[in-house]
C-alpha cells in the first residue's frame, strides 16, 4: 500500500465524506438584499468555523452568463483583517441552503465586502471531471509565435506567465482573492513571472513541526496543492466549497483557468492569520496528500480524492568553491505553463539559501532535461556577476521551449543539473583580434589571435584556427569573434531556422552557443535556408524555394552562409563582439 493511499484510507476514517443534495441549494434567483447567512472556514488549526454576512446585493452578469454575490462578512478576525486570503472557497449559507463560494475581495478595503461565486456555476464542473488523466494529454498550443520562444530560450530569457495566460477580468480595485503561496520568496528577477496567477506570497510555511492535524475534507476545510515538495515546500492553499463523493470543488475562482491539469491536492491545516493593509492572509501548512486537481475553470477548481498525480523528480547538485558537496531533490508539478518557472524558482532558491543572491560570483551549470522518446536536451551555461539569477532564468527558459513546442506534448522524465559555485568573477573580455595573414586561399586553415582581458585587468593571447572551405566564394567574408549571447544577438538569421517536430527543436536547442566559449564565424552573403533545426547553407536559389515550409518565400530564408566556425572552450564566461572584414583568394 502506498503513502498516498494509507494517508487518504486515515483521513476516510476519521473524516465522514460530505455530500450535498441539490435541495440544500439556494439560486441567486431567490437572495434579496439584507438576506442574512453564514460562511464556513479555518481560521487556525484545523478547526472549521463560523462567520456571518448580509447580502448587499446580486451583480448579474458581472461576466457574460456570470452573476455574482455581494455580502458584508463580519466574525472571527474579519473586523481587524478584512477578507483574508485563503478563504477562497468557503461555502456560504442562507437558511441552511449552499449559495456560493466567497470568492472575490477588494483591494485595500476597510471593510470585509467580498463576492460570492453562486454554487450553481460551480456545480457545472462535476460533469466534466475526468477520473483518471489520458496517458496522451493533449498539446497546449502557445499563444505565442515559437520562433519568439526559441530565441527566448537561446538568451536564456524567460516568458512571464502574463504573456502566455489569460488574467481574470476585474475592476481596478477589485480582486479574485488570491492564493496564499507559501515557501516563496521570488526576487527581482522571478516575481516578473508569476503576474498571470493572483497570488499573495507569505514567504514561509510556518508551524511544520509535524504534529499539525489536518483540516476535515469537507466544505469549510483547509487544502493546499503543492507546487514543489522535497528539500523546498511552496505551496498554494485555500478552502473546499462543496463535496460529491470523492470530488471536491474549491476556491470558486479560477488558478489559471488551465482546464484540465493533474496537480498534487493536500489537506491543510492554519497556523495563524496575519492582517495587512493590502491583502491579509492566513499561513497554512500542507499536511499529507489527498487526491489530486484534476479540473481548473473560471468558477473554481475541482479535484479527486484518493487519485495520485504525476509530478517530475528534479535534482540539483551543489559544490561550493571545490570544498563541500550538496544535494538537493525536489518534486515540481507536471504543466507546460507552470513547470518551467516553478523548476527556475526551486534553482533560484536554493542558490540564494546556499551561495547568494548578489555580490562577486561565478556559477557554472551542467546537466540534462530527460524526455520520453527524445534525446536528452543538454543544458550548459556561466554566470560570472553580481547578480546570480540569470542561471535559473536561463533554466527555466529552455524549459518553456520544449513545453510550448507546437508540435506535440514532451512527456518530461526528470531533470538533473550540477552546479559549481565560487566566490569570485571567473569573466573575461574578447579586446582584440588579429589574423596571422592579410589574405586566406580557400581549402586552407585561417589563424587568428584573440587577445582577452580578465576582471583584474589582465591579458591574455590565444591562438584559434577558422577553416575556409573550397567551396568558399572569392572574395569579402566577415569574421566574427566573440561570445554566444553576442553572436546570437548580431546573428540576423537567428530566428529562420524552422522545426517541424520535437526533435528537431530538441536538436536546435542543443545547438545553443553557450556563454561560457569564445567562438569564431567566418561566413558570406549566400542563399540559404533554416530548416528541421539547422542551417541549410549555400544553395542555389531555386533549391532554396523548394525548401521554404509552406509555400514562405521568405521567412526561413538565410542572408548569411556560415563556410567557417571554431570554438574555445574556456572556464569562465566571455563577453565581446568584434567583427573584420577578411579577403578569400
Amino acid at each position: 500500500m502506498s503513502v498516498l493511499t494509507h494517508t487518504f484510507l486515515a483521513l476516510l476514517l476519521a473524516v465522514p465524506v460530505f455530500c450535498q443534495s441539490s435541495s440544500q441549494i439556494m439560486p441567486v434567483s431567490e437572495i434579496r438584499i439584507g438576506m442574512q447567512g453564514h460562511g464556513l472556514t479555518v481560521f487556525k488549526g484545523s478547526k472549521i468555523e463560523r462567520f456571518e454576512f448580509e447580502v448587499l446585493g446580486v451583480e448579474k452578469n458581472s461576466m457574460p452568463g456570470r452573476d455574482r454575490i455581494l455580502v458584508m462578512a463580519s466574525g472571527g478576525p474579519l473586523a481587524n483583517s478584512g477578507i483574508l486570503a485563503g478563504m477562497s472557497g468557503s461555502p456560504c449559507y442562507i437558511n441552511g441552503k449552499l449559495i456560493g463560494a466567497l470568492s472575490t475581495g477588494f483591494s485595500w478595503g476597510k471593510d470585509p465586502i467580498a463576492g460570492i461565486t453562486p454554487i450553481q456555476e460551480m456545480l457545472d464542473q462535476l460533469m466534466d471531471v475526468p477520473d483518471t488523466i489520458s496517458a496522451r494529454t493533449p498539446l497546449i498550443p502557445p499563444r505565442l509565435d515559437p520562433a519568439r520562444v526559441v530565441r527566448s530560450a537561446q538568451l536564456g530569457e524567460m516568458i512571464p506567465l502574463s504573456d502566455l495566460i489569460s488574467t481574470p477580468e476585474t475592476t481596478k480595485d477589485e480582486q479574485v482573492i488570491p492564493l496564499v503561496l507559501h515557501g516563496i520568496a521570488p526576487s527581482r528577477e522571478t516575481k516578473g513571472w508569476w503576474d498571470g496567477i493572483p497570488v499573495v506570497f507569505a514567504g514561509h510555511i510556518v508551524g511544520d513541526d509535524g504534529q499539525a492535524i489536518p483540516s476535515p475534507i469537507e466544505p469549510g476545510g483547509m487544502v493546499a496543492i503543492p507546487l514543489i515538495t522535497g528539500d523546498l515546500n511552496a505551496a498554494a492553499s485555500g478552502t473546499i466549497t462543496y463535496v460529491s463523493g470523492k470530488r471536491v470543488l474549491l476556491l470558486g475562482h479560477q488558478l489559471g483557468n488551465l482546464g484540465v491539469v493533474d496537480f498534487p491536492l493536500w489537506s491543510a491545516s492554519v497556523s495563524t492569520h496575519v492582517a495587512r493593509y493590502d491583502s491579509s492572509m492566513k499561513l497554512a501548512q500542507p499536511i499529507a496528500p489527498i487526491g489530486a486537481v484534476r479540473l481548473d475553470r473560471p468558477t473554481g477548481v475541482t479535484g479527486v480524492i484518493g487519485a495520485e498525480p504525476k509530478t517530475i523528480p528534479f535534482r540539483v547538485g551543489l559544490n561550493l568553491g571545490g570544498k563541500r558537496n550538496i544535494n538537493f531533490s525536489f518534486d515540481v508539478l507536471d504543466h507546460p505553463l507552470l513547470t518551467p518557472g516553478l523548476v527556475s524558482e526551486a534553482l533560484a532558491q536554493t542558490i540564494i539559501s546556499n551561495v547568494r543572491e548578489s555580490g562577486m560570483q561565478s556559477l557554472s551549470l551542467q546537466g540534462n532535461i530527460k524526455l520520453a522518446n527524445q534525446q536528452p536536451l543538454v543544458v550548459e551555461n556561466m554566470s560570472a556577476d553580481i547578480n546570480s539569477m540569470r542561471l535559473p532564468m536561463y533554466l527555466g527558459a529552455m524549459l518553456q521551449a520544449i513545453c510550448l513546442n507546437p508540435f506535440e506534448r514532451p512527456i518530461i522524465e526528470g531533470i538533473s543539473i550540477n552546479i559549481k559555485g565560487e566566490e569570485r568573477l571567473d569573466l573575461t573580455a574578447i579586446v582584440g583580434v588579429r589574423p596571422l595573414v592579410a589574405r586566406v586561399k580557400r581549402g586552407q586553415t585561417m589563424q587568428i589571435q584573440i587577445t582577452m582581458q580578465n576582471f583584474q585587468g589582465v591579458r591574455e593571447t590565444t591562438a584559434l584556427n577558422v577553416p575556409v572551405p573550397l567551396s568558399a566564394k572569392p572574395g569579402k567574408a566577415m569574421l566574427q569573434v566573440g561570445d554566444g549571447l553576442s553572436i546570437l544577438r548580431n546573428d540576423p538569421d537567428s530566428q529562420k531556422i524552422r522545426t517541424t517536430s520535437l526533435a528537431e527543436m530538441v536538436l536546435l536547442l542543443n545547438g545553443t552557443l553557450k556563454n561560457n566559449y569564445a567562438y569564431a564565424f567566418l561566413s558570406q552573403e549566400q542563399e540559404g535556408a533554416g530548416l528541421r533545426g539547422n542551417r541549410i547553407e549555400g544553395i542555389p536559389p531555386s533549391i532554396s524555394s523548394l525548401l521554404l515550409l509552406d509555400g514562405d518565400t521568405s521567412d526561413n530564408r538565410l542572408q548569411r552562409h556560415v563556410i567557417g566556425r571554431a570554438a574555445l572552450a574556456l572556464e569562465r564566461e566571455v563577453t565581446g563582439l568584434i567583427t573584420l572584414e577578411i579577403e578569400i583568394e
